[in-house]
């Protein structure tokens, strides 16, 4: 009697993760992605798993490219139409450490599940498109990046359509990620009072618990979001970026701001 082939991916995912998860439920969970902008994945991996990624960040972070980079709400380029201090032109700041991809060890397990066909297909049913590419450049498509005492991602709307993160270490205090759920435009135009009165703290976030080991999709291009400044340990961070379209690079002015080089 031939024995069934088991998929080396459900070695390093948590016991509830197995390919009947992957067939049956990213429909329900594509609607609750769409409705929410938001879905979280805790235990996507093993004890034994998230041990070994820990043993790996710990073992690259001397590597890590430090980075301070201050930007508006939007990332794009002041508007000298709206004054300094409005919400359209309110600067902020973030700072970490980040290892790019290809100082990533070829037998990473990152690498294995980034790569993993079931994973790959899966991303795509929930998101709903037909393909996920790996970025062009080589140093984008995966990255691990070091939140330390007093690092702190601020608020911000994504550039891309989807970000997909993977937990790896959470930090003692401090840390929560909040968001503010599609709430960029009113009426088909940016509601800058709106951000207004989220950046200064006139409504509440949504906070969102991630466990180590857990995986998150975030719709954040409508959606205002921040990862609060670490005030106790570190916060280590997996980012999984893909694009729709093959042959994308990150731009050059991205990768010389997060990486220190272009190439």
């Amino acid at each position: 009697m031939r024995t069934q082939k088991i998929d080396p991916l459900f070695k390093v995912l948590g016991p509830r993760y197995t390919s009947e998860y992957f067939r049956n439920e990213a429909e329900e969970l594509g609607k609750e992605l769409a409705r929410e902008g938001i879905v979280v994945f805790n235990d996507f991996l093993s004890e034994k798993a998230i041990s070994a990624l820990k043993r790996e960040a710990d073992f690259l972070k001397p590597k890590a490219y430090r980075s301070s980079s201050a930007y508006n709400l939007y990332v794009k380029p002041t508007d000298p139409d709206f004054p300094e201090d409005s919400p359209r032109n309110r600067m902020f700041r973030t700072t970490k450490g980040c290892i790019p991809n290809d100082l990533l060890p070829q037998v990473s397990l990152l690498r294995f599940i980034y790569n993993s066909p079931i994973v790959r297909s899966f991303l795509c049913k929930l998101l709903k498109v037909s393909v996920l590419y790996p970025y062009a450049d080589a140093l984008s498509s995966i990255n691990i990046n070091y939140y330390d005492r007093g690092d702190a991602l601020q608020w911000h709307f994504d550039n891309a359509d989807f970000a997909i993160t993977l937990l790896v270490k959470q930090p003692i205090k401090g840390g929560v990620y909040q968001y503010f759920t599609d709430m960029r435009t009113k009426n088909g135009v940016e509601d800058y009072e709106y951000a207004r009165k989220c950046i200064d703290g006139e409504v509440c976030p949504q906070e969102k618990s991630l466990r180590e080991g857990g995986l998150m999709i975030f719709r954040g291009n409508q959606s205002l979001h921040r990862v609060t400044e670490v005030e106790e340990g570190e916060r280590v961070l997996i980012t999984f970026n893909f694009n729709t379209k093959p042959d994308v690079s990150l731009s050059e002015n991205s990768r010389q701001t997060f990486f220190g080089r272009t190439k």
